[in-house]
């Protein structure tokens, strides 16, 4: 990456965090217009896309960013929240799958198959299996403890349960707290 392509993508990101949607998106595109194939500006560029554009025209910019980077993590599990924040459960576990196949450590795709497995496919093993993956590879998160937990209650692993209800509840998630208040008083 050139020195002046460097400071264009710079200048983009400091607009894209002062929610200059706008200006970002102008600078992300000039970065592309040199770099096809520039990471970070497609993965910046589609975040823009899913946060202001319609599901079909965010789809159809992830879709194309996947093109250009087709081994690339984080734009499949952009296009799985994509496709699971708008009821496509299938679609999204496909996009998911495939981000974890490139990288199994990629912690928000590991979350999304968790929910999707708990939620939609009622797979309790499978969520707990990919909660775990998802605590292994992040920063603790009480809604990760919360849901593995959540799934182990369904699987009847209630001592996993209650270990993983009470540290969520220890981080401050209200739900556990009153689960372990009901359940293992």
């Amino acid at each position: 990456m050139g020195q002046k392509t460097d400071k264009i993508f710079e200048r983009a990101k400091v607009n894209l965090e002062k929610k200059n949607h706008e200006n970002a998106l102008r600078l992300f595109n000039e970065v592309l217009n040199r770099e096809p194939s520039h990471t970070k500006a497609l993965r910046n560029k589609g975040l823009i896309k899913v946060l202001n554009g319609s599901f079909t025209d965010a789809e159809e910019y992830l879709l194309f960013a996947i093109d250009q980077q087709p081994e690339d993590d984080q734009l499949y599990q952009m296009l799985g929240t994509l496709y699971h924040n708008n009821e496509n459960p299938k679609k999204a576990l496909a996009q998911f799958k495939k981000a974890v196949d490139i990288n199994n450590g990629n912690a928000l795709a590991q979350k999304g198959l968790g929910v999707l497995y708990a939620q939609a496919f009622g797979d309790a093993e499978e969520a707990v299996m990919h909660f775990s993956q998802a605590i292994e590879h992040s920063k603790p998160q009480a809604d990760l403890f919360f849901n593995r937990g959540c799934s182990y209650m369904i699987l009847e692993e209630m001592s996993k349960a209650e270990q993983d209800l009470r540290r969520a509840a220890d981080m401050g998630h209200q739900k556990s707290s009153e689960m372990v208040e009901k359940y293992f008083g």
